[in-house]
């Protein structure tokens, strides 16, 4: 009998990202590992970070000349086993996340790399690199976990893949970043409230900890209030299962922070103001307006924790190429700090009360020493929020397995919930190039509809395989 050979996705990293579909020999799994046949595996914003030329950085030594196979999260059905397994049958569905230097890939010599990438589809290689964009993948049993609990809820496990990078993320974020405390005053700033509905549904989940006050600030739209996150799809389904005072006949949400829940536009605030659209500069100016009005709301005391996500705390002012040509003492001078106008990061800061923390996943931040001095006097921390580090993570593989473990027994006992209709389907060898170009133009974290991509009715049966993601 021949060898068996996979159909693999096979990337290089770059501007473009340059794909092709090879063929990899099956190997058979090792002392304590599983052989799997994918179904579905994710597209997140890590494997689109991976695919490009600017995790070149992160990734060790590789060069952007080496291919590898990115996946992260996958489900499938088990093929085979190797020595001492045990607790898993041949058929029986699982769901798994690769270690993060498979998903990185070692490396190939140059010239290895050069030959592969010029053969494009259908070429022929040995070595196996890379994640779970693969018919079948080989997986060590503590990174794959049984589902039958899933599915005698009746989820569709593709749907528990497409979701379950942003919901390891809300997890972190709030357990080791935010890590409210009864009485606390949080705030939140977000370009929409479905930024952070993820970050809502584990606020929901800790209401015996924290019930608010929370105040909610998005950048566009209307002003988010009780009623709108009582309709959201992500949330409603939720306050059934965590709100005390339903099952007492009381209100939906009561106990929770919907009951101190104050909600803010900037978009709306700024127009109200000008009587118009307004322009950045404009709303820039109504955030710090609002962000001063919530510090208000706290009777002077300030916030014990802020959340910006997907904000810019960066200056709002920059030395143009135009200006250095012209009079370059008067463009310095302009952009003295005593002449700038307050940034975000310095508004928020002084909107904290003492040791409070500001969270963000904001890239460009400039903090200067007067704003060191503050976080000094108030004792307050700063942390960075960045969702790919989990994942990419060797030395924290165990605490991402834990993190998926913990989702799928949430969404398996009804405490999480998903919204099948915001995952997009793609076939992966036919389409990863068109989904991976979708997601990387949404600029969003989540996945663009593409001509050809499928919706969430009528799951994929048997052994397809399926790109899986979000919907912006």
């Amino acid at each position: 009998m021949g060898a068996v050979k996979d159909r693999a996705v096979h990337v290089i990293r770059g501007s473009p990202t340059k794909s092709s579909t090879v063929q990899l020999l099956r190997e058979e799994p090792l002392a304590g590992e599983f052989l799997v046949q994918v179904q579905a595996a994710a597209l997140t914003p890590t494997d689109v970070l991976l695919c490009s030329g600017s995790a070149v950085p992160l990734l060790g030594g590789t060069t952007s000349a080496t291919p590898f196979v990115p996946g992260l999260f996958f489900c499938g059905q088990v093929l085979s086993s190797g020595p001492f397994t045990e607790g898993l049958e041949v058929g029986e569905p699982v769901l798994g996340v690769t270690s993060a230097p498979a998903a990185i890939g070692g490396g190939l010599p140059e010239e290895s790399s050069q030959a592969l990438a010029s053969k494009g589809g259908g070429s022929t290689s040995s070595v196996d690199l890379g994640g779970c964009y693969r018919e079948t993948v080989r997986v060590h049993f503590s990174s794959i976990l049984p589902v039958a609990a899933l599915v005698e809820a009746k989820l569709q496990l593709p749907a528990v893949v497409a979701h379950l990078a942003p919901m390891v993320s809300a997890l972190m974020c709030v357990a080791s970043h935010l890590r409210p405390r009864p009485s606390e005053a949080l705030l939140i700033v977000a370009p929409r409230l479905c930024d952070v509905a993820f970050v809502l549904q584990r606020l929901l989940l800790i209401s015996d900890a924290w019930r608010g006050p929370l105040y909610l600030l998005v950048l566009h739209g209307h002003a988010p209030s009780r009623a709108d996150l009582e309709r959201h799809p992500l949330i409603r389904p939720l306050l059934a299962a965590v709100t005390r005072g339903e099952t007492k006949g009381g209100a939906l949400g009561a106990g929770t922070f919907l009951e101190d829940l104050v909600g803010f536009s900037v978009e709306e605030h700024a127009k109200q103001s000008l009587g118009k659209a307004p322009t950045p500069e404009q709303m820039a100016v109504s955030l710090r307006e609002l962000v001063a009005r919530v510090f208000a709301a706290t009777g002077g005391s300030g916030l014990d924790a802020v959340l910006a996500l997907d904000v810019d705390l960066g200056p709002e002012e920059r030395l143009s190429a135009d200006a250095a040509q012209g009079d370059l003492d008067a463009a310095c001078a302009a952009l003295e700090t005593s002449q700038r106008p307050p940034t975000l990061l310095r508004t928020l800061l002084g909107a904290l009360a003492l040791r409070g923390r500001l969270v963000t996943n904001c890239r460009r931040l400039e903090m200067t020493p007067a704003d060191g001095e503050h976080l000094w006097t108030k004792e307050c921390s700063l942390s960075f929020l960045n969702p790919h580090c989990l994942p990419l993570s060797a030395a924290r593989h165990g605490a991402l397995l834990h993190a998926v473990a913990e989702v799928c027994g949430r969404l398996a006992a009804g405490e999480l919930a998903m919204v099948d209709s915001e995952v997009v389907q793609y076939r992966m060898f036919e389409q990863f190039q068109q989904a991976l170009d979708a997601m990387d133009a949404s600029g969003s974290g989540r996945a663009a509809k593409a001509p050809g991509a499928g919706g969430s009715p009528g799951w994929p049966s048997g052994t397809g395989c399926q790109l899986v993601s979000l919907l912006v």
